[in-house]
């Protein structure tokens, strides 16, 4: 072994075993001020935790759970356990008392084996319970007892049925019970954000480009139809999401990819006429936000076609679902999409 390479070798173990030592201690901690918060509840009162994580798609359709859990429960102390990149989703949600910004897995692991929680609802699989730093991934038991798994999930209904599943909240073959509607709680700071963006109405929101490839549809045929509706349409067009991969040449076009916060995108695209997107976040938002949505999809791994949404995205009441049987979203040809954009914009839309 080489000096560089031993040296690169035990800086990687001291950085490992510092975060898992502080990810322990960062643990007994919480579970310590949890059973702090647990000793001046009623007896009646019961301490549960909720777990989603990631991603924030996840995150959004997973809302109605909160309701419902709060429904169960009237009166718990209820904790969201989130990553701190999204915790402004669930941080307004009234229906939870408190949001945990989890630190990594281990945490969380460790503060479950104390015991403090009387009740925990496991939203997620292995896949979402990995530490890359501590090298550790934990098991949901639940749906590992139920069969359920990154590779199967959409043959038990949407996310937010599945997640309901995977917690162990509703049995295997039913429905999800109550209001399925996701709910977004935005603020008059978001609110705020969005006048001050002077965006030109009337409006179509785009989301070009999501965090998984293979749910993609090329950038040139993005152009293509932002340039179809600015010559056929009297819309502004505005660009959503982390960053933009496009060229577009129109002045009813703008990008605002990266200056927004999640819900800061989420009341852009609440004000929007449509949104037309693929099956990633920001769509989860335009659900939430009741905005209608023309979803670009395709098939995804095992599952030639799938239906996330719940509510009116789901039930295809509030949403144009795009797509070819078996057909990958970046298969799906101009000429089609395009098509399906018309029977919408030429039914409800404002032409020039």
């Amino acid at each position: 072994m080489t000096l560089a390479r031993f040296r690169q070798l035990w800086t990687h173990r001291y950085h490992k075993y510092t975060h898992i030592f502080k990810a322990h201690g960062l643990g007994y901690l919480a579970a310590f001020r949890f059973y702090l918060t647990k000793s001046k509840l009623k007896k009646e009162e019961e301490l549960i935790a909720i777990i989603r994580t990631e991603h924030f798609g996840d995150i959004v359709a997973a809302e109605p759970i909160s309701r419902y859990v709060r429904e169960l429960y009237p009166n718990a102390y209820i904790v969201w356990f989130v990553k701190p990149v999204f915790s402004e989703l669930v941080s307004s949600n009234p229906m939870i008392n408190e949001v945990f910004k989890e630190f990594c897995v281990t945490q969380r692991s460790t503060i479950m084996g104390t015991g403090v929680f009387d009740k925990v609802f496991e939203l997620q699989f292995k896949n979402n319970n990995v530490c890359t730093r501590c090298d550790v991934a934990t098991d949901n038991p639940v749906a590992e007892q139920r069969g359920i798994n990154v590779h199967n999930y959409f043959n038990f209904g949407n996310l937010l049925e599945v997640f309901s599943k995977t917690s162990g909240l509703i049995p295997i073959t039913a429905n999800f019970p109550a209001n399925d509607q996701p709910r977004l709680y935005l603020q008059s700071s978001h609110e705020e954000k969005a006048n001050r963006l002077q965006l030109e109405k009337p409006y179509i929101v785009v989301h070009c480009q999501s965090n998984f490839a293979p749910k993609d549809w090329p950038a040139e045929r993005w152009q293509q139809l932002i340039h179809w509706i600015a010559a056929e349409y009297n819309y502004h067009i505005v660009e959503i999401g982390l960053k933009s991969n496009l060229k577009v040449e129109t002045k009813l076009y703008r990008n605002l990819c990266g200056q927004l916060t999640i819900l800061e995108t989420a009341e852009v695209i609440k004000r929007a006429d449509y949104f037309i997107g693929l099956d990633s976040g920001p769509s989860h938002l335009g659900n939430a936000t009741g905005t209608f949505g023309i979803i670009l999809m395709g098939a995804l791994g095992n599952f030639s076609s799938y239906n996330p949404y719940s509510g009116g995205y789901g039930s295809q009441t509030n949403a144009s679902l795009v797509r070819k049987e078996g057909l990958a979203c970046a298969d799906l040809s101009f000429e089609f999409v395009r098509d399906e954009v018309q029977k919408i914009l030429g039914e409800h839309g404002i032409e020039r």
